[in-house]
């Protein structure tokens, strides 16, 4: 099972009104709460309740959605894929096990140097990091999940602003989904 939720956390009221000249000026990036849920395993971060004052949403949801569309591309014509989580040090690596794929989090150093990779960094895992042995999705689940939450994501924005559509950043996402 794969599921995506994310939520917006920035200034509603700058958005709305930004053009997209000054939103890729001032912020450039989406922010708020993005989770991805694999199985029973919960990578990120995400709450349904009301914002409180203190909290800040720390995941940049473009580039989440952009680095699991550049994953799936590469999982179409690769056996091992090492995805960047978005904002850190840790890395879900991808493996074909026939029709499926297993996911890990944390790679090895072999399958780092020589697999493609989403983004390239130093590694230096422990086995504490590993948390994601021998889960098992298809591919087509977690394109689809890609694919609606994204295309949700983009609405939401052309409903907040219809100028922000404009924006590098969005356009980048829906380059990214027609070519998916």
């Amino acid at each position: 099972m794969v599921r995506i939720q994310y939520r917006l956390f920035e200034d509603m009221d700058l958005l709305k009104t930004a053009t997209t000249e000054e939103f890729e000026r001032e912020l450039d990036s989406f922010w708020g709460f993005f989770e991805l849920q694999i199985n029973d395993k919960v990578i990120g971060f995400y709450h349904p309740n009301e914002i409180e004052e203190w909290e800040t949403g720390g995941e940049i949801i473009n580039l989440w959605f952009e680095s699991l569309m550049d994953t799936i591309k590469l999982l179409k014509c690769s056996d091992v894929v090492t995805m960047t989580i978005v904002g850190g040090m840790t890395f879900l690596e991808f493996r074909r096990k026939g029709e499926r794929h297993e996911i890990k989090r944390g790679a090895s150093e072999e399958v780092f140097k020589t697999g493609p990779v989403v983004q390239q960094r130093e590694l230096k895992i422990g086995r504490e990091d590993v948390i994601f042995d021998n889960e098992y999705i298809e591919l087509a689940e977690l394109e689809e999940e890609v694919r609606k939450k994204c295309g949700m994501f983009i609405e939401e924005v052309r409903n907040l602003n219809e100028e922000l559509i404009y924006a590098s950043s969005v356009q980048g996402l829906i380059d990214e989904l027609e070519t998916l």
